[in-house]
């Protein structure tokens, strides 16, 4: 016999209610060829149970569960409803742009690719069809009955979304919402046309890191703490790490594992991964208490140093960090100008699973620009600095820097950004996500950066460092890259 997932989740709570428009949008799914399965029909209950006035009795709703499960699922079904049921203005928000456009492109193919699509799968549907508008980072589609939903991506900007009204907001990839975000959108159904406002938050199990995924762990824990009134939750998972090889877990944690999640897909996640990581991406691992991770850049400090002016001209200097283990590479630069803050950037960061040989043509062909170039890490060093020693021939030009010039670095950095003296420019997203998850790292007596992110903002250090402390200037007039 064939092996399912639990469709019971491990935590579940709920009001108390006796009528539901659930069992109608998993038939009207059903209907369309995407029948959901018994845990998602679960869910949809409670998203869609209503009051005698036919007003959801859930205005808060949370589903956390391990990946690949199907979360698409269920919102799928509760924003198709809502459009031609309920006529909802709806917006559907995701971290990531891939995320947001598979949604979408979900609901589209239900729906044809435009109005009056000779084409669709289902005309009935496309005949509610008004029209599409697509652009860059949003996709809409209007009805005819007047429903409207919106699919976008979040990143960085706290501003985003502000001014619009709906009924429905639906928070994808909740384990990467952040605080500022969650200012940004949750007032948005305050005013909800319709006057039945409801929030969806639906994610796998938050690793926090800076101000990422502190919504949804606050959420849950006020399920396991004190459920607040118009609130419901249900989650997979456990709280402990325990035998990440135990098939019974897998099963009790992933409720589509056996239906559309393969085993097999599981047993080579078990091999490549750590099991932390493993316990928190298949089986719903969150710790019920989660430790405070000490960082060293606090994010405030850090965005207020951010810039949207072009990079000054001025003594440049070039730092380049090696993670530990050797996979990855990060290249950055700083610039000193003769007067205003200095600034630094993330110029690449890259896998060196195919070599390094991009990194010591760069580096050599600026040599007449930089003062020095500052390397750092275990493996792959000796190998750069052979590349581009023939080139880069004068004395301090290159320079290894040691345990005490790591923590001065680190130290340099971080009191020029708490001292605003430094900027970064704002649309270098990767970087600010590796300042802002940089732990404290003890090394030699002081800290240096760590974390699993660091190597960009450590990258930096040196670079800054090295512009700062290098008595060569062969250019004075010189630009990062």
């Amino acid at each position: 016999m064939t092996n399912l997932g639990n469709q019971e989740p491990t935590f579940h709570h709920s009001e108390e209610y006796t009528k539901t428009e659930g069992v109608f949008a998993s038939q009207l799914a059903s209907s369309y060829g995407l029948a959901p399965h018994k845990w998602q029909r679960d869910v949809l209950d409670d998203w869609l149970a209503v009051d005698d006035n036919g007003k959801l009795v859930h205005n808060y709703c949370v589903l956390e569960v391990p990946r690949q499960n199907g979360k698409t699922g269920v919102s799928d079904p509760r924003e198709t409803w809502g459009l031609v049921q309920r006529g909802e203005h709806i917006l559907h928000t995701a971290q990531e742009f891939q995320t947001a456009k598979k949604a979408f492109d979900r609901l589209r193919k239900k729906f044809g690719s435009k109005k009056n699509d000779p084409y669709a799968d289902y005309p009935e549907l496309n005949a509610l069809v008004d029209h599409y508008t697509v652009s860059a980072g949003q996709m809409v589609l209007d009805l005819t009955n007047g429903a409207h939903i919106e699919f976008r991506t979040r990143g960085s900007n706290s501003d985003m979304g502000r001014g619009g009204t709906f009924d429905l907001v639906v928070i994808d990839e909740a384990q990467a919402y952040t605080e500022a975000q969650d200012a940004a959108l949750a007032p948005l159904n305050s005013a909800a046309p319709h006057g039945s406002p409801q929030t969806i938050l639906m994610g796998t199990p938050p690793l926090i890191h800076g101000d990422k995924g502190v919504v949804f762990y606050r959420s849950i824990q006020r399920f396991f703490d004190s459920p607040e009134a118009g609130s419901c939750m249900s989650l997979w998972g456990t709280d402990e790490i325990g035998d990440t090889t135990d098939l019974s877990r897998w099963y009790r944690t992933n409720p589509s594992l056996g239906y559309q999640l393969l085993e097999e897909a599981l047993r080579k996640d078990a091999v490549t991964m750590s099991e932390d990581t493993f316990a928190r991406e298949h089986l719903g691992y969150i710790q019920k208490k989660q430790t405070a991770i000490e960082y060293a850049i606090p994010a405030a400090a850090w965005d207020a140093c951010k810039s949207e002016h072009t990079k000054p001209e001025g003594k440049t200097a070039y730092g380049v960090k090696f993670s530990a283990d050797g996979s990855m590479v990060s290249l950055c630069g700083a610039v000193i100008p003769e007067e205003g803050p200095a600034r630094i950037s993330l110029i690449r960061s890259e896998g060196t699973g195919r070599g390094i040989r991009w990194l010591g043509d760069w580096l050599n062909n600026r040599y007449n620009k930089a003062c020095c170039v500052v390397i750092d890490g275990r493996n792959g060093v000796d190998v750069l600095v052979e590349r581009i020693s023939d080139v880069w021939r004068m004395k301090g030009s290159v320079i290894r820097p040691s345990t005490k010039d790591m923590i001065a670095a680190v130290g340099n950095l971080t009191n020029a950004i708490n001292e605003e003296a430094v900027t970064w420019y704002y649309g270098q997203e990767a970087l600010r996500e590796s300042a802002i998850t940089a732990t404290k790292r003890p090394i030699g007596g002081g800290w240096g950066f760590g974390g699993d992110n660091s190597t960009p903002i450590e990258a930096c250090a040196l670079a800054l460092w090295g512009a700062t402390n290098s008595k060569r200037d062969p250019n004075k007039s010189m630009r990062i890259g």
